[in-house]
């Protein structure tokens, strides 16, 4: 397996980042797409989501930087075959995430 991590800067708190984050992986969205079997799992007080789908794994972290401001980050695990496509992965997720938050 081949793992990649990156981070993302977000101008609102920690609490609300999460949320919105929460609804978008809970409903319809584009890794649905990809796997149809995707399952995410909440860690409200830690503010993490594991998620599986059927050809990789990632983890999601909100961390809070101050009242403010927050860091996503992001750590996903692919099959060798897939870490050519890493970097179309990493820019669909900051696409999706970025406007989210916006």
């Amino acid at each position: 397996m081949s793992k990649f991590k990156f981070e993302l800067s977000a101008k609102h708190d920690s609490a609300s980042v999460y949320s919105k984050v929460k609804t978008f992986l809970s409903g319809e969205n584009d890794f649905r797409k990809f796997d149809p079997n995707v399952a995410c799992t909440f860690d409200e007080s830690n503010k993490t989501c594991d998620i599986k789908g059927s050809q990789f794994s990632a983890t999601m972290q909100v961390i809070p930087n101050d009242s403010s401001t927050c860091q996503i980050v992001i750590e996903v695990e692919l099959p060798i075959a897939f870490a050519l496509f890493k970097g179309k992965i990493q820019e669909t997720l900051e696409k999706n995430l970025s406007k989210l938050l916006t």
